[in-house]
């Protein structure tokens, strides 16, 4: 149909959909005169858009952006508008319907709404007769939710730079944009090209590279370092900012998982060494260490700072504090201990 409405509040999606209707529907070499934009039109403006017609070969694409013929706007309806008004805009919705009936055929107009569409209003029934409805609601994400749609949506995104995602790193960057399409897929793209040629985005990708969490890190740095008046500072610090501590637990999961990883790749690389009665364990510097690891799939200067923060734990104190840290966890989740009491206990003991 010549009359397209983009309408909803995911702005990224209603973005792109224009990018791709706009590549679809414009002859490249007439483009920069058969494209034009409106902001913030009128009824008028949009009859008027309706009358034009292409210049040269192509299609010609007239773009009504943030209007908002389509959505209930606060204070009186049309029915409780003064008599001569409402008779003003009965006579634009007439006109604009008989515009739209006759908009030539290689004519577009888009309009593009930064919210949902309301069907109810007159505005909306005319285009309903005349043009196409693409809905474009924003994708509803809470602490914990899992949402599908956004799962799904994340999915897709990585696949689009071609890698995959896992579900627990999507949760991560939907939790710590507040559902902000546009920043998550700033992040996926830029996570992509970092683990490139790799193709698997994990929690410790997207962990590690967005900002989000960066005091997670930092407290780790604290309690390994034995700043216990540092770690209490930063977990009253992080619980401030957040809503729950359970996405915290899911990170400090995966980040004990994998040190457990490399403390026992890397005591696989030391028992093959040279030891005996009159020899002393060899014990390997971090950059050299990093280059045995290739198995690991993990950037080689990024391995080569954990293998240095790790330097002073022993695999068995791992595997121990990632047991604790599960038992606590559970605890959090059924209610037996507050999250601060939790955190503060895991770091302190």
């Amino acid at each position: 149909m010549p009359a397209i409405v983009l309408a909803g509040e995911e702005e990224l999606l209603i973005a792109e959909r224009l990018d791709t209707l706009k590549a679809e529907l414009l002859d490249p070499a007439w483009s920069n005169f058969n494209f034009s934009c409106i902001e913030n039109p009128d009824l008028k403006q949009a009859i008027d858009a309706a009358a034009t017609v292409p210049f040269g070969l192509g299609n010609k694409i007239v773009l009504l952006d943030r209007c908002d013929f389509f959505t209930k706007k606060r204070g009186k309806s049309d029915d409780e508008a003064p008599t001569g008004k409402k008779a003003g805009k009965d006579k634009l919705l007439e006109d604009l319907d008989q515009a739209l009936a006759a908009i030539a055929p290689n004519t577009y107009l888009i309009f593009r709404c930064n919210a949902n569409f309301d069907k109810t209003l007159k505005t909306s029934k005319v285009m309903e007769k005349h043009g196409e409805i693409e809905h474009f609601p924003k994708i509803k994400f809470w602490s914990g939710s899992n949402n599908p749609d956004m799962l799904n949506w994340g999915r897709k995104r990585a696949h689009k730079h071609g890698a995959v995602i896992d579900d627990q790193a999507i949760d991560y960057l939907a939790e710590s944009s507040e559902g902000n399409l546009r920043m998550i897929a700033m992040e996926i793209e830029k996570t992509a090209t970092y683990i490139y040629p790799e193709k698997r985005i994990t929690l410790e990708h997207v962990a590690q590279l967005s900002p989000h969490y960066s005091n997670v890190f930092a407290l780790l740095d604290h309690w390994i370092a034995g700043r216990q008046n540092k770690v209490i500072e930063n977990i009253e610090e992080i619980l401030g900012k957040q809503q729950s501590a359970i996405p915290i637990f899911a990170v400090l999961q995966t980040t004990f998982s994998k040190w457990i990883n490399i403390k026992t790749a890397s005591e696989r690389v030391l028992s093959t060494m040279p030891a005996g009665r009159g020899i002393q364990r060899r014990e390997l510097p971090a950059a050299e260490m990093a280059k045995k690891l290739p198995d690991l799939g993990i950037n080689p200067w990024v391995l080569k700072l954990e293998l240095e923060r790790l330097s002073k734990l022993t695999l068995e104190s791992l595997i121990n504090k990632k047991s604790e840290l599960t038992r606590l966890e559970d605890m959090v989740k059924s209610g037996q201990i507050k999250e601060f009491h939790a955190l503060s206990l895991f770091f302190t003991n």
